[in-house]
């Protein structure tokens, strides 16, 4: 039998498909794959989220982070605009 390589796009739908309610034997008949590689495509997936929910969080902290540094120098800024008058 011939491997077939499913991309991120096709594995998404046959997880969505599998939260809906197909069951993990009709997954495996219906995309010719076994149970092992369903398993390991949910894994990745979990990983992937908290992965990207860390870098989320990162990310969030750097930009409080910029706009607490942007609103000290418009401060600043009027203060010396201000003193120039």
């Amino acid at each position: 039998m011939e491997r077939k390589n499913y991309n991120q796009r096709e594995i998404t739908v046959i997880l969505q498909e599998l939260s809906e309610g197909l069951t993990m034997q009709e997954a495996t008949q219906k995309y010719l794959i076994s149970k092992a590689t369903i398993y390991r495509w949910r894994k990745r997936v979990q990983q992937t989220d908290t992965q990207e929910l860390s870098r989320l969080k990162l990310v969030d902290e750097e930009n409080m982070r910029l706009k607490h540094l942007l609103a000290e120098a418009v401060l600043e800024i009027q203060s010396l605009k201000q003193r120039l008058k």
